[in-house]
This record gives C-alpha cells, sequence and structure tokens, in this order.
C-alpha cells in the first residue's frame, strides 16, 4: 500500500471546499493595518476567489520534518499510530487563548486517536507564569535557535497584540523572518508568523494534511473535519488489515 492513508487524506480538503493560498516571507519592512493596528513582517498573498490566507509557509501536502523538542512539560505522549495536531502557540497570544477550549476538546473528545501537543519557543518560566485558560493537552518547550537580541519594534508588537486583539485573525510579528522572539527551530522551519498556527500530522507519513490559523472565518478548523480525517484513517487502516489476511 503506497501512501494511501495520506493520499486519501489529502482529497479531504477538496471535499470540505477548503482552497488556499500561503504567505509568502518578504524581505521588507514591517506594514500596519490602519483598521487593525496590527503590524506584519510581511502582507499574504492575494488568495483566489475563496482562497485561505496563513500566516506561515505553506506546508501542506509536504512531509513534516521528525518532531524534535527541547522538554515535555506534561510528559511525552505516545504518538505511535496516531495523528498530531500540533499548534504553534505564545503565552502573550489573545488568538491562541480564545483557540484553547477547541484543543481541549479535540484532545478530549479523540484523544484514542489523536494527540494535540502545544509547542512555543518561550522560556520555562514564561509558560509557567501563563494564567490564560488552562491548555488541558499536551505541552512541550521547542529546541531553541541561537540568541538574538529582541528589537523594540518586535517587543511593541507583541505588546499591542496582547492589548489589541482581533477576533477573526491570529496575533501577528513585527520583525525578522526567522528567529524571532519565543520561535524555536521546530516551528522555524514552518515560517511561522502568526500565531496560534495549527498543523494536523496523518500518523503514516507524518504528512501535513491541515494548516493554518484555526478560527478563520469560512475556513475554521472544528471537530466535524477532524471527525472525518479520523474516519479516514480508520477505514484505511480496516483495509490494510484485511489485505493482511
Amino acid at each position: 500500500m503506497f501512501r494511501t492513508l495520506a493520499v486519501s487524506l489529502i482529497v479531504l480538503p477538496c471535499a470540505l471546499s477548503t482552497p488556499f493560498a500561503f504567505a509568502a516571507e518578504q524581505p521588507e519592512p514591517p506594514k500596519c493595518d490602519p483598521t487593525s493596528g496590527v503590524c506584519t513582517v510581511s502582507a499574504p498573498r492575494d488568495p483566489a476567489s475563496g482562497g485561505k490566507l496563513i500566516w506561515a509557509s505553506s506546508r501542506l501536502y509536504t512531509d513534516a520534518p521528525p518532531l524534535e523538542v527541547q522538554k515535555w512539560l506534561t510528559g511525552k505522549p505516545e504518538m505511535e499510530g496516531k495523528f498530531l495536531v500540533i499548534e504553534f502557540w505564545r503565552t502573550w497570544c489573545g488568538a491562541c487563548k480564545r483557540m484553547t477550549p477547541l484543543m481541549n476538546t479535540l484532545h478530549k473528545k479523540y484523544g484514542e486517536e489523536l494527540v494535540v501537543i502545544g509547542i512555543t519557543g518561550e522560556s520555562e518560566e514564561k509558560v509557567n507564569a501563563y494564567a490564560g485558560p488552562k491548555k488541558e493537552y499536551c505541552l512541550a518547550l521547542d529546541l531553541p535557535q541561537p540568541v538574538q537580541a529582541e528589537t523594540p519594534a518586535a517587543a511593541a508588537a507583541a505588546a499591542k497584540a496582547e492589548s489589541e486583539p482581533v477576533a477573526s485573525l491570529p496575533d501577528q510579528a513585527a520583525g525578522p523572518t526567522s528567529n524571532r522572539p519565543g520561535q524555536g527551530r521546530y516551528e522555524a522551519q514552518f515560517g511561522v508568523w502568526g500565531w496560534p498556527h495549527v498543523i494536523i500530522l496523518e500518523p503514516q507519513f507524518r504528512t501535513v494534511i491541515w494548516e493554518g490559523f484555526p478560527g478563520l472565518k469560512g475556513f475554521e478548523l472544528t471537530e466535524a473535519k477532524v471527525a472525518k480525517m479520523l474516519e479516514i484513517g480508520r477505514a484505511i487502516k480496516k483495509e490494510a488489515a484485511q489485505e493482511k489476511k
């Protein structure tokens, strides 16, 4: 069976009518939206009609790099044979707080078939001091990148995102496109610059089958979409087991 599970799951977004366009990293000065006040390191590409924006480099339908973390804060979960729902987040991120109930629900409801993992490159002290909604899923610290000083612009953008969140958008960063404050090695491989950014990996080849801001209007990550992914996964496993008999 040649990548049957991954191929079947790749078809799923088409069935759910979720076309996409990715945000390209561009070496240009930060731009600030006059309405929201949010500053970004670059503007996402204009999507085709009905297209989807993401605040990261698109890795959809590619195999994700091996998951390596600096430290598991909740104990290392059993991941073999399970879907991985990976959330890149920040302690100061208002949008991350708003999405926490969804992540908690997925972890509780589908915990036998998937693992929800929250990853941040921030310090353990910052995570321990986090006072937002309780994250009832697995948490880990990303491996560090070489240290660079936080720029005043990046610090100001983080403070503004926390104090003036835009309900329909992720919190976004100003500053360099790599090694920004709180960004670890694993997150950097996905070019994330808006939080939370979520990826879902299928269990066989760890192919990215969903990506983006889970609260994006019109393209929300929902229990129904996750249930459909798991249904396809179960069907493929059953077919594989029957072929072995």
